[in-house]
């Protein structure tokens, strides 16, 4: 069992996590090995990013700017995010921050708290996929180390709701162009664009803002490492240390 070749037949998250779960303890090669042997003609390869190998390659998701999650019949979304290992190779931790989806500055203020938000729309469900990231090995040996499936519940939203009101006041204040990360605790804004803000010809980098003629740039939701630390570490019952959980 392992690629899943219609992911509408899936029928339940139980099933999911059942056929998920083969990816654990994988190497990206190995996942493109099996996708070829499911599809002679797929170009899905380990060159191409980790993110489209899992989601187009091994769960047959296209990829998509759309405000539903990925798996929209379960209401589940799908990341795949990197780790890195210490200096001494004695734990792990969260290699970069989770980008979600794009914030409408004009449509976010209709929003009175996290649980009306796009942000948790696309993302109350999250099925996760971590894979290590090693510095001295090619892309296609990166080992799947976790799959698992994470909901933003009551105490989820709970810490994170103190952030997302500092973005919409922000917002409703019309300094959405002022938004900084330093700003935030665990959830934040990020660039989301491949323009240069900073250039005032260069319009695919910016949007409009309710309360304001100035624009702003186009940004994503982003949970930062802290928080995605404490995502990882908590699903596996491990104490959160400098540099990490200690390694199984």
């Amino acid at each position: 069992m392992s690629v899943i070749e219609d992911i509408t037949k899936i029928k339940d998250r139980e099933e999911l996590i059942e056929r998920a779960g083969w990816l654990r303890g994988k190497t990206l090669n190995e996942v493109s090995e099996a996708i070829k042997e499911n599809d002679e003609d797929s170009r899905v390869l380990t060159k191409g990013s980790v993110g489209y190998l899992v989601e187009k390659g091994f769960f047959g998701i296209e990829k998509n700017s759309d405000a539903n999650p990925d798996i929209e019949h379960l209401e589940i979304e799908i990341k795949t995010c990197p780790l890195k290992y210490n200096n001494d190779k004695t734990k792990l931790s969260i290699k970069e921050p989770l980008s979600l989806n794009i914030i409408n500055y004009e449509k976010e203020i209709e929003n009175k708290n996290l649980k009306n938000s796009s942000l948790y729309k696309k993302n109350k469900t999250i099925l996760f996929v971590f894979y290590i990231h090693y510095k001295d090995k090619k892309r296609s040996e990166y080992l799947i180390k976790y799959v698992f499936i994470w909901d933003i519940n009551d105490e989820i939203i709970e810490e994170l709701e103190p952030d997302y009101q500092l973005i919409l006041n922000k917002i409703r204040e019309g300094k959405a162009h002022e938004i900084h990360q330093g700003q935030h605790k665990y959830l934040t804004i990020c660039p989301k664009h491949n323009g240069k803000f900073k250039d005032p010809t260069c319009n695919k980098s910016k949007r409009r803002q309710p309360f304001s003629d100035i624009p702003a740039e186009i940004r994503a939701f982003r949970l930062k490492n802290r928080y995605m630390n404490l995502v990882v570490s908590r699903y596996l019952g491990k104490k959160l240390e400098i540099g990490g959980w200690d390694l199984d």
